[in-house]
């Protein structure tokens, strides 16, 4: 018995150790295909740099200033805390509430007070754990905080969240507390504490979704406004203040996402479940999402240590449905989501075929509508129907407060050149308090009868350029000279000449303290005032009549300056009422020639014809040739990447390099470009990481992270951004990343974008300067910055393979604009692009020729890579033959390849590697930091990370013990014949 037990033991064992070895074995190879993920989860390597020991280190090419954790640390929070300081916008400050006397008491009030919003989800997402706390700050500032109120949010900590309904759609909800379950000690410590009550109004935003405008728990059903308990808790603090138990009510947004701002108006009333509030607030700071260091500085402002000096880069309204785009958005379906689904998107051959999205508004985009609506209604333009500036807007773009009190002088505007244009003005402080102001410089062109022929539109002002000035002492004066170049004088005409062209008639050049105070001074040299309908009269002496000699021009605009080539359009395609395949669809665009007529009053209904079916097909065949060559490969060279860093990108030296490098080589670089690339030993490259942005750097051993991107746009200040992009890259560096996905520069086309802490402004100047100021500090560390997402992803819901239709005109003056800016070789020279997961038109933008050859290369003058977004299986209309219309990377961590078997045997598909791998390489060699300490006798070798050695250890253990297992299941077995045939011998 107790052999047959042995028996059946060793056969249990032998089976189970031989699975297990198998099961390694399979996992081995698996784990090795996506070894490029696995690294950079576990932070581990396949790649070695070796030296030759006789060699010399090579030089280090981009050098870090602060190579200590501790040092590093330090520098990422200082900058952090300025850019939130420089950033921050006072929008209200009723007698001077703020700042609050040093040493006073505040209660904070609201759950966002205990849980203070410091970045935010997807791309954003930070560890903000051992950040410091608003309760911290505030004490460090001299503060006496309400401890009773802050222990019962302790106790009842936020509940925000976004959760998802049965159809997957995600609904954002604040759950605040009413005020009727707060405890009676934490509502009677408010009045005990006295002082001010510093509400923090909090919000949330994140990739992947859009931002709630129904079915939420805001007032008007949005998540954007005031909810029912937070107007209840506002109610009865404006009772305490005015019984005198209160000093004031001050309100942080701590929102990256433009608030709906309509109850800051004076005892604001609203109607709540048939219940009436009172809503009186003293002081309102918009603060963003406030990073690292961000905290400190509001503590700062609050107790006057700082002066605010931000502006706001977008319009907060008082209806946040008013604008044309979110109107339209508004209007798509019964859900609240911006995607609408084709009427017949039941004959597509996949769901990502199936939803698209109109930008109905054209080029009439936050203050570009608001202002343009308020100037034709102030002139009495036809059609201009019933609209009341005062009722909508609440705070205009590059409206900001401050301490103190600027006055402008001697304001001039000078030409120099042909058209471009010096405008300058004397700032000085005539407060109490040290402060910095902005000069902001507006445009206004004039809206032809061409115009309004041919469905060009012009917008009533547009910042045309703008400038910081010192920290001016009381009393001091600074004179800032904004420089206005011929360029921002064009107009993209679409449907007549097709390019850029300039016209005859009224320019005006307008300084003011915020776009609308721009137009109110140009309306005053025009001669009109109150009595035609302003909210108040501007200053004419602030706005100056430009650009008399200027004559119709449809040629000299219609020439790239960076390259050369002519500038027409490219994008029909993604007009709806360009497209050739429309078939019977057509889009009705908002136009200031009838605004009663073309505002948006009903939903888009598109449906597809079959030359919409065909283009929204993926996985083309590649169209071969007799005239193209398979590349070579393997052959030997003697050359390295880092003896190309000083040769030209069209040099024949390149030809040698690539024809190096093995097929297999080249397809990994491409292909498997998730979060860094893999090594080439041919060419002696290294492995290389790239990261997440664009607030802060994921792998961060220091948890370093910046305010939201809006907070560095509302400084106005190119030097912040700078700051942050260097700021980034040294952190980056540190971290062993030389690849940042960042910045972000779509637009805030509405309120409601998921990503809208990862962009600027809904100004694409404002947007573009920062972009740039950005880009430069990147860069000068030798981290490649990968632009995002060229192009059209202004929002998120069913981003993956959207169609977005839009005119020529918005797409050039809105939504590329800040991409022309960021990769022109003239500006901010970036060397890497992110594309986008949506489609312009039926196209996927990674798979358009027009956008990335004829715009982006063709006329914006890129030298760098495109990357795709993320580019997992599971988005398989995002197929490798984008490779042949000038993608170059694909997003793709999971080693899986199968795709490229289909497109290996094409001698065209192998060149559009080669030529990917050519302008990659060339990339990182010239301005990548990932070639420090690289020299000509310089050797990548192969090693094994310590999870691949674990993986095989274990095979083998497992097969050795299968294989002991199964020879001791063996000697049992003949051990048991042996005593068997023994047996029956003495029988």
């Amino acid at each position: 018995m107790k052999k047959r037990m042995n028996k059946k033991l060793w056969r249990t064992l032998s089976l189970l150790f031989l699975s297990l070895a198998i099961f390694f074995s399979a996992l081995g190879e698996a784990a090795a295909a996506y070894a490029p993920a696995l690294n950079y989860a576990l932070k581990t390597s396949s790649y070695r740099v070796v030296e030759d020991e006789n060699e010399a280190s090579s030089a280090s090419y981009f050098v870090s200033d602060h190579p200590d954790l501790l040092s590093l640390t330090a520098y990422g929070k200082a900058v952090s805390e300025e850019a939130e300081a420089e950033g921050l916008v006072l929008m209200k400050n009723k007698n001077a509430v703020l700042p609050l006397a040093k040493g006073s008491s505040v209660s904070t009030v609201l759950q966002t007070a205990y849980s203070i919003n410091y970045g935010s989800s997807g791309s954003g997402a930070i560890d903000a754990s051992r950040y410091t706390d608003l309760k911290t700050a505030l004490e460090k500032a001299g503060f006496r905080v309400n401890a009773t109120l802050w222990s019962f949010y302790a106790s009842n900590p936020s509940q925000q969240a976004i959760t998802y309904n049965r159809r997957g759609e995600a609904v954002y909800k604040v759950n605040a507390i009413p005020w009727d379950s707060y405890s009676e000690e934490a509502r009677t410590s408010i009045g005990q504490t006295g002082g001010a009550a510093l509400v923090v109004i909090g919000r949330l935003g994140g990739e992947g979704t859009d931002i709630s405008t129904q079915k939420s728990d805001g007032y008007d059903g949005s998540y954007l406004s005031l909810t029912p308990e937070e107007i209840g808790v506002l109610d009865e603090l404006t009772r305490m203040k005015k019984k005198g138990a209160i000093g004031g009510i001050v309100v942080l947004l701590n929102t990256a996402s433009t608030f709906e701002t309509a109850f800051l108006d004076d005892d604001w009333t609203a109607v709540v479940n048939g219940e009436e509030y009172t809503v009186d607030v003293d002081a309102c700071l918009w603060v963003g999402n406030v990073g690292m260091g961000g905290i400190g500085a509001i503590a700062k402002v609050l107790s006057g240590q700082v002066t605010p000096s931000g502006k706001l880069p977008d319009t907060y309204v008082k209806d946040l449905f008013s604008s044309p785009a979110a109107a339209s958005w508004a209007l798509t379906n019964s859900s609240g989501t911006f995607a609408a689904q084709y009427e017949n998107s039941s004959a597509l051959s996949s769901s990502m075929q199936s939803r698209y999205g109109v930008y109905v508004e054209g080029i009439y985009v936050g203050y570009r509508y608001y202002e343009t609506r308020y100037e034709d209604v102030v002139t009495g333009r036809e059609n201009a129907g019933d609209f009341v500036y005062q009722e909508t807007v609440s705070r205009p773009f590059g409206f900001g407060m401050s301490y103190t009190e600027f006055a402008f002088s001697d304001y001039t505007v000078q030409e120099e050149g042909k058209g471009n244009y010096h405008v300058s003005v004397t700032v000085t402080n005539t407060g109490n308090a040290a402060g910095k102001e902005v000069v902001q410089v507006y445009l206004q062109k004039p809206y032809t009868e061409y115009d309004q022929k041919t469905s060009v539109e012009k917008p009533a002002v547009e910042l045309a350029g703008f400038e910081k000035t010192d920290l001016l002492a009381p009393g001091a004066s600074q004179r800032i000279t904004v420089t206005i170049g011929r360029d921002c004088f064009r107009t993209y005409d679409a449907y007549g000449y097709q390019t850029y062209i300039l016209e005859p008639g009224a320019y005006y050049l307008a300084i003011g303290s915020s776009a609308h105070d721009a137009l109110n001074n140009i309306l005053a040299l025009k001669g009109r005032t109150t009595a035609d309908g302003m909210d108040r009269n501007g200053n004419a002496d602030y706005a100056v009549q430009v650009g008399q000699d200027i004559v119709l021009d449809t040629v000299s605009c219609a020439v790239s300056a960076e390259t050369g080539k002519a500038v027409t359009n490219h994008l029909g395609f993604a007009d709806i009422n360009e497209y050739q395949g429309r078939g019977e669809n057509t889009v009705t665009y908002v136009s200031r020639s009838d605004w009663a007529g073309t505002f948006p009053a009903s939903p888009v209904i598109l449906t597809t014809t079959e030359q919409m079916a065909a283009d929204l097909q993926s996985n083309l065949p590649i169209p071969e040739d007799d005239f193209t060559e398979m590349p070579s490969y393997g052959a030997n060279n003697g050359l390295s990447l880092v003896m190309m860093r000083d040769t030209d990108y069209d040099a024949g030296l390149w030809e040698d390099l690539l024809d190096q490098m093995t097929w297999e080589e080249q397809t990994d670089l491409v292909m498997l470009a998730g979060y860094g690339t893999r090594g080439a030993f041919s060419a002696v490259l290294p492995e290389i990481k790239a990261e997440d942005g664009p607030t802060g750097v994921v792998d961060s051993a220091s948890s370093v992270s910046f305010p939201s991107e809006g907070i560095w746009a509302a400084s106005f200040n190119r030097d912040i951004a700078r700051k942050v992009g260097d700021a980034l890259a040294e952190d980056a560096l540190n971290a062993g990343v030389t690849g940042m996905y960042l910045p972000g520069i779509n637009i805030h086309r509405t309120p409601f974008g998921g990503r809208s802490h990862e962009y600027y402004s809904e100004d694409p100047c404002l947007s573009a300067e920062m972009a740039v100021s950005e880009i430069q500090g990147v860069q000068a560390r030798g981290v490649i910055p990968y632009v995002k997402h060229f192009a059209f992803n202004d929002q998120e819901d069913s981003r993956i393979g959207i169609s977005i239709w839009l005119n020529e005109q918005s797409a050039r003056e809105i939504y590329l604009r800040p991409f022309e800016a960021a990769v022109a070789p003239s500006r901010g020279n970036a060397h890497g692009v992110m594309s986008s997961f949506n489609r312009a038109g039926c196209i996927w933008t990674s798979a358009s020729t027009e956008l990335m050859d004829g715009i982006l290369r063709g006329e914006f003058g890129f030298d760098g890579v495109v990357l795709t977004d993320m580019a997992l299986g599971q988005n398989a209309y995002m197929s490798y033959d984008a490779l042949l219309h000038g993608t170059d990377l694909f997003l793709d961590p999971s080693g899986a390849k199968s795709q490229w078997d289909d497109y290996a045997s094409s001698a065209v598909f192998r060149q559009a590697v080669r030529q990917a791998v050519h302008r990659y390489l060339y990339v990182i060699a010239h301005y990548s930091a990932a070639m420090n300490g690289i020299s000509a006798s310089t050797r990548i070798v192969s090693v094994t990370p310590w999870w691949q050695q674990l993986i095989r250890s274990l095979e083998i253990v497992f097969f050795v013990l299968g294989l002991a297992s199964g020879a001791m299941l063996a000697l049992s077995i003949w051990k048991e014949q042996k005593l068997r045939i023994r047996r029956t011998f003495v029988i």
